[in-house]
């Protein structure tokens, strides 16, 4: 194994001295921040010191390797066996004790595909400033400049999305939110006809919040409901809910809806491993989504799932709903505030 230091000006300066001398499979053994010339500790220049290895050893394969002719009897060709090197790669370098705390956060399965640039962020803000505060100061504003909010901009609102997520609690807490918030006029659709209890809890929230409720079955009757409700201010959309692994849903859900001039938000509920919760995203990316509505943010201990999908598919935020209470338990965040709240709940 072959070990290296390195002593560069930045940390963006030593990793390319160590990709350049060791290659992309080098390991970050150590870094620390020294102070190097100067005259008794004065005038002295804050550097950055990398160590580095790499394994010496190739692989060797059977077909690199050349056999001697035999000589009396011929032979089986033998594979010459070498100890593979277990290689850890670049992006797995460790951070400064001193910044261990961001360790598990960056482990974070949500993270993922963040993971160099904010272990840069972390690093450089660090060896700059030798400040802990400016450092989580940094690493929170990198957090909210990626972020989007968004806000209503159709008349029609539809919301999407597995079962089991809350999508008719949600679309309550947003017909009392623009009835009795705003004073807009509102009505409601509903096209979830597979479960009876959907449409009766839906039918108790329109009667107390006073709003219309039509029932669609199939495309004919949700386009009939949408000319009846055309004197109304907005109209919610509420879709049935079913196994995000069926193949079908999303063919079904596009044969039964228009979604012209239409906002169509996905619900997820953050109690979902993010796994999961990526390949609903990844189901309905042909459905020409919006944005994001998170719900049950009252039932999970982080939120880096909000993070990982909004930037992953480059969606924004709606609403966060925090409870099943109607209308109150439901949070209109902008980036500073939805930042906030992921940081603080992941643990700095």
């Amino acid at each position: 194994m072959m070990v290296k230091k390195i002593i560069a000006n930045s940390v963006s300066e030593a990793m390319e001295l160590v990709k350049r001398d060791l290659g992309e499979e080098a390991i970050i053994l150590n870094t620390r921040h020294i102070k190097v010339g100067g005259l008794f500790g004065l005038f002295a220049q804050k550097k950055v010191e990398l160590v580095a290895s790499v394994d010496e050893h190739p692989i060797i394969h059977e077909k690199d390797v050349q056999q001697p002719a035999p000589k009396r009897t011929p032979q089986l060709k033998k594979t010459i066996e070498m100890p593979v090197p277990k290689i850890i790669s670049f992006s797995s370098r460790r951070l400064p004790e001193e910044l261990g705390a961001y360790e598990a956060i960056l482990s974070e399965p949500a993270l993922q595909a963040r993971v160099e640039q904010l272990h840069d962020v972390l690093l450089s803000t660090y060896y700059k400033t030798d400040d802990l505060e400016q450092v989580q100061q940094a690493f929170a504003q990198t957090i909210e400049h990626e972020l989007q909010v968004t806000t209503v901009t159709s008349r029609y609102v539809m919301l999407t999305g597995p079962t089991g997520v809350g999508k008719t609690t949600t679309i309550a807490k947003l017909a009392a939110y623009y009835r009795l918030t705003e004073g807009k006029t509102v009505g409601l659709i509903t096209t979830d006809t597979y479960r009876i209890s959907a449409i009766e809890q839906l039918q108790t929230y329109a009667e107390i919040i006073d709003v219309p409720l039509h029932i669609a079955y199939d495309l004919a009757e949700f386009e009939r409901a949408k000319e009846q409700l055309a004197d109304c201010d907005i109209v919610l959309i509420d879709t049935a809910g079913r196994n995000f692994l069926d193949a079908g849903y999303i063919t079904q859900l596009e044969s039964r809806h228009d979604f012209s001039n239409t906002d169509v938000f996905l619900v997820l509920s953050l109690t979902a491993k993010y796994r999961d919760l990526e390949q609903i995203r990844r189901r309905f990316e042909q459905v020409p989504l919006n944005g994001f509505i998170f719900t049950k943010a009252d039932e999970t201990t982080e939120f880096w799932s909000i993070y990982g999908l909004a930037v992953e598919a480059k969606l924004p935020v709606l609403c966060i709903t925090t409870g099943q209470e109607v209308p109150e338990d439901i949070t209109w965040v902008n980036q500073s505030d939805m930042s906030r709240m992921i940081v603080e709940r992941g643990g700095r």
